[in-house]
């Protein structure tokens, strides 16, 4: 996809209410209510959601999602496994580990298709690999934050050695407090999410992305179900309308992406009110959602899910010998992607 225009024309805010105009009807249909766990609130990240919502992609597939927000990726996990959830949007280590505790976990698409947490130099720090922390600091949000695992797997990689060759630093988000500690050089490196690094980089913060390439590309956040939801007649039509009308949600962002900026804008206000750091996240998020050449939006590769496996057993979290093609195969599953793909 070509670099986003930083402006919003009337003509996009246009297209978009011509659009929804096409598809009011189908908001008057008895629509199933299907609800979906998010990790954070719904906003750029969740742009295809977004768009699915309010274009009616949804309710032409039938159902009326809400979601709910939740304490983190992995407490969505454990709500998956408890089968407390009958679907949930949840990073891929998160749902690797919830695989790993019950083997009937399944993944349907990926809302972003590379990895949501990187690991970022000062662009003034000298520092351009991981290897050039040797004798530094690397800031982290805190013990256990999501880009934990990257970040241990990365040190290893580089052979560097917390507490002897890098020293690890819990600095918080995106916020004063990490600003600050990049600013007076306390730290030369950080490692978050995306709207974490893009918020420090619409304060004035200039980065160069030091992430292993390796760890580029794993899967963002995924849409975990499980086999028994999806041996359901009622599951399994709720799953395939889920993600036919949000892969529909993920090709309109990337092909109309002033047009859906200003439909996020449109439907949650707070999200652009500061526009230098809204453009920001939103240029982040529509790069994490558009998939390599030669993938399709959403679409799960084995082998960005085998290195999210190889992430996991650095720590020792899951082993490193872990058979993840059932987590993202199966009739069912196939027939679901299959589903969403049909037209595309």
């Amino acid at each position: 996809m070509k670099r986003l225009v930083k402006t919003i024309g009337a003509a996009a805010i246009g297209a978009v209410t011509l659009q929804m105009g096409t598809v009011n009807a189908a908001v008057a249909q008895d629509l199933t209510p299907v609800e979906v766990l998010l990790p954070i609130p719904e906003g750029f990240a969740f742009t295809p959601l977004i768009v699915a919502r309010e274009m009616g992609y949804f309710a032409e597939e039938g159902i009326d999602v809400s979601t709910v927000v939740a304490d983190g990726s992995g407490y969505l996990s454990q709500q998956i496994v408890a089968g407390n959830s009958q679907f949930a949007l949840m990073g891929a280590a998160d749902a690797v580990v919830a695989f790993n505790r019950r083997d009937d976990i399944r993944v349907l698409f990926c809302n972003q298709v590379k990895n949501v947490y990187r690991i970022v130099a000062r662009a003034d720090s000298g520092v351009t690999s991981m290897a050039d922390l040797e004798g530094k600091s690397l800031g982290y949000t805190e013990p256990g934050g999501g880009e934990s695992q990257l970040v241990s797997a990365a040190i290893e990689g580089a052979g560097l050695e917390v507490n002897r060759t890098i020293t690890l630093l819990p600095i918080g988000p995106a916020g004063p407090q990490s600003l600050i500690a990049l600013q007076n050089d306390t730290v030369q490196a950080y490692s978050s999410s995306f709207p974490d690094v893009a918020v420090l980089a619409a304060s004035g913060i200039d980065w160069i992305d030091i992430t292993p390439k390796t760890y580029s590309n794993v899967p963002g956040a995924c849409m975990v179900t499980t086999e028994e939801v999806l041996a359901s007649e009622d599951g399994m039509s709720a799953a395939t309308a889920l993600s036919n009308a949000w892969v529909h949600g993920q090709y309109y962002a990337i092909e109309n992406p002033d047009a859906a900026f200003a439909l996020v804008c449109d439907t949650i206000e707070a999200a652009c009110e500061n526009e230098t750091v809204a453009q920001a996240l939103y240029v982040e998020a529509m790069n994490l959602i558009t998939p390599p050449e030669g993938q399709r939006p959403g679409e799960l590769t084995l082998s960005s899910w085998q290195t999210v496996v190889d992430i996991l057993a650095s720590s020792e979290t899951v082993s490193a010998n872990l058979d993840v093609m059932p987590l993202i195969s199966g009739d069912n599953v196939q027939a679901v992607i299959d589903a969403a793909y049909a037209d595309r």
